[in-house]
């Protein structure tokens, strides 16, 4: 029969092994201060895959000799390596696109004009038809609480939209209608990682993919792509950083910011790894109506367990109305739909309304499409003229020009000065990744606009 000094002495061990614990990670964060600082002398990253892969089969060994989880070894693991990379990456931006908007938003009301090229939001703003719908459902009475995974009639018009686009079968419950693109990625990596699980990221990336993984607690494995093999992921190094805590692999095409399309040869190399990994691909697709050759939605890889996510911001203009989707199985969605209940309920009732109205405006979407295709033909023919290198966007809004041979270029301090003193807001490189002598441009404005920037950004370059 247990007694009660038998339990209180278990406690007690159970109290010093944890103070052993926390004194050897606090000798582990000591070694690897140092061995940091040894790699900045020596000019070495601060992350290196390859030996965190052998370190990884070292616990998983550990972890079977004394019986605990592998899954659970390898969290902590990914939880140690992550606080000692914070202190010392040197990656790491300082300003987001955000920053830079709300800094050219101050010197805007302090009466300064200033030409916008760093936020991807359409100046042509939503079709007639939409507004009116706006109007119409709010003088309807359309402005009550809806089940947190939207209204299923919007549900259905997603649903039946993509099914006939990609040649696939969804059903209404496989959609729940999210606040904005940002939330449906927010709340698939919420739904998909756990504390200490990883996820890839291809970059250059929209800096959100990361921010949300680590919000989660989760850590980010990052690809690093570069425009002299045209941003082509190496499939091949991904499957070798691929391990039993890897849950997620997050893909952008058209691609923010380099306007990349993947072929479909790579596509279904990502898709093929993923299913023989069971490993969930995230594909944010919310620039699809604005790729300008052949695309491949992760939907039509039904094989593949995958969350496609998108929104009414691009498209149709509607940025202000907060309103995207995600796609993926039943259960998946449900869960989206639980973390949506607890942070706001549901996207407001008129605005869903809205968005129904907008999936019949597809000569809108075409039109708005050449629009910013012509305008990215300007801003390339601009570039050439100054002799930068860029890759030829396939899609999405942006350009994404390397300003500098140099990788001690520092578009930081560019971009800041180029506002300060030339009026013209773009997005540093570095906000993407580490690529500290690119900038990324959008071509969201009027051309006069455009060019008048771009004879700006050549001025400052000069």
């Amino acid at each position: 029969m247990p007694s009660k000094s038998e339990l209180e002495a278990l406690r007690k061990e159970v109290k010093e092994i944890t103070n052993k614990i926390m004194k050897l990670i606090g000798r582990r964060l000591l070694l690897t201060k140092r061995i940091n600082e040894i790699k900045l002398s020596m000019g070495l990253p601060i992350i290196d895959y390859e030996v965190e892969r052998n370190l990884k089969k070292s616990v998983i060994n550990t972890c079977k000799r004394y019986n605990v989880d592998e899954h659970f070894g390898l969290r902590i693991l990914n939880l140690l390596i992550d606080e000692a990379v914070k202190a010392q990456n040197r990656i790491k931006s300082d300003i987001s696109v955000i920053d830079i908007f709300v800094l050219a938003k101050k010197m805007e009301k302090e009466g300064e004009k200033v030409i916008h090229l760093e936020v991807g939001e359409p100046d042509f703003g939503p079709p007639n038809e939409v507004k009116k719908a706006t109007y119409d459902a709010i003088s309807k009475g359309y402005t009550h609480y809806t089940e947190p995974s939207g209204i299923s009639s919007l549900r259905e018009s997603i649903a039946n939209s993509l099914s006939e686009r990609y040649g696939i079968d969804l059903s209404f419950e496989q959609v729940a209608v999210t606040s904005g693109g940002r939330f449906s990625i927010y709340a698939s990596i919420l739904s998909t990682l756990s504390q200490g699980d990883e996820a890839i990221v291809i970059q250059p990336a929209w800096p959100a993919y990361i921010d949300c993984i680590k919000t989660v607690g989760g850590r980010v494995i990052n690809v690093k792509t570069n425009l002299e093999e045209g941003w082509r992921p190496d499939i091949e190094y991904i499957s070798n950083l691929v391990n039993n805590s890897t849950k997620l692999i997050i893909i952008n095409y058209p691609n923010n910011p380099t306007g990349k399309v993947l072929e479909k040869k790579d596509m279904k190399a990502l898709v093929d790894l993923a299913i023989d990994k069971n490993i969930t691909i995230l594909s944010d697709e919310v620039y699809s109506d604005y790729s300008f050759k052949p695309f491949n939605s992760i939907l039509e890889f039904h094989e593949c367990k995958s969350i496609c996510v998108s929104s009414f911001s691009k498209s149709y203009g509607m940025t202000g109305f907060r309103i995207g989707y995600a796609v993926s199985d039943i259960e998946n969605i449900r869960k989206i739909s639980r973390v949506q209940a607890l942070a706001y309920t549901s996207v407001p009732e008129f605005i869903q309304y809205a968005a129904i109205e907008a999936l019949k405006c597809k000569k809108h979407v075409k039109r708005y499409a050449n629009l910013i295709r012509k305008r990215i033909d300007l801003v390339c023919k601009e570039l050439r003229k100054m002799n930068l290198s860029y890759y030829e966007p396939d899609g999405a809004f942006y350009i994404f020009p390397q300003i500098s041979k140099s990788k001690s270029f520092d578009s930081r301090k560019f971009t800041l000065n180029l506002l300060k003193n030339k009026k013209v807001c773009v997005v540093p490189g570095i906000t993407f990744g580490d690529y500290p002598n690119f900038i990324r441009i959008s071509a969201c404005k009027e051309e006069d606009l455009l060019l008048e920037g771009l004879k700006r950004i050549g001025e400052a370059l000069r």
